[in-house]
């Protein structure tokens, strides 16, 4: 982990512009010259990988109906643009086929499982017909079983424990926890640990990856001054709403 090679990371695309999870948004983190985008992932009715982030399609479809209760057609079906602008009517709820399919040759895509174990057959089955190269995607879930076995399912892939941490813990707590997380990552094989913001992403467990051979990425900062000392700590990746943007105020060449 070096200063020099931070990604930046556009989370749901530039969803901070463009309506989370949408090929429009991923286009435009790719435009803004991020160098990744991260997706959300549920499995419909039908066994298709669709890019949401909630269980439901209330928020962003604007319209009652559970995710893994609705076929692709019907989801695909849905406008996903309105709610954030009518500039953006008329987007819609993509496969993960499509926006593999979207990636350039340069970037990455850091791939979230929100559905735990269902998601790794129809997983096996897209990437195994997608042209994009294992080197290009990464796989990440919070729960961890899930990891586990996503780790020995995907060997040539980079495979991340996503961490977060309850509002009411106590500072030392969280930092106990971390660190803990951080050797149980190592111990499991795994590439790294995406961890939530929180003040004790710090130096200490920086170093603390650095020294079990841990890749090390944040979600999601959209300040810039924690940006900076996230980027100068030399971690390897910062999740985003506003790629672009960031990257304009590490003064990060595209």
């Amino acid at each position: 982990m070096t200063s020099g090679c931070t990604e930046i990371i556009a989370h749901r695309g530039a969803s901070d512009d463009a309506p989370e999870n949408t090929l429009e948004s991923f286009q435009l983190g790719l435009d803004q010259g991020a160098d990744a985008i991260e997706c959300d992932v549920r499995v419909s009715r039908d066994g298709e990988l669709v890019a949401i982030h909630d269980s439901t399609v209330d928020r962003v479809a604007q319209v009652k109906g559970t995710v893994a209760e609705m076929s692709r057609a019907e989801l695909n079906a849905l406008d996903v643009g309105s709610w954030k602008s009518p500039d953006w009517q008329g987007a819609r709820i993509p496969a993960l086929a499509d926006i593999l399919d979207l990636m350039p040759a340069d970037r990455r895509i850091f791939i979230e499982i929100k559905v735990g174990l269902t998601a790794l057959p129809p997983l096996k089955k897209v990437l195994a017909a997608s042209a994009l190269p294992s080197s290009q995607v990464v796989i990440m879930e919070f729960d961890l079983d899930t990891v586990i076995a996503v780790r020995g399912a995907f060997p040539d892939i980079e495979v991340l424990w996503l961490n977060d941490f309850p509002w009411w813990y106590p500072g030392w707590i969280k930092r106990r926890a971390l660190m803990n997380n951080i050797a149980r990552s190592a111990n499991h094989g795994f590439d790294g640990v995406n961890i939530q913001n929180i003040p004790q992403l710090d130096a200490d467990s920086l170093q603390a990856c650095r020294r079990r051979g841990l890749n090390c990425y944040c979600w999601t900062v959209d300040d810039p001054d924690r940006a900076a000392q996230l980027h100068q700590g030399g971690i390897n990746g910062i999740a985003t709403n506003r790629p672009g943007w960031i990257r304009e105020q590490l003064d990060l060449p595209k």
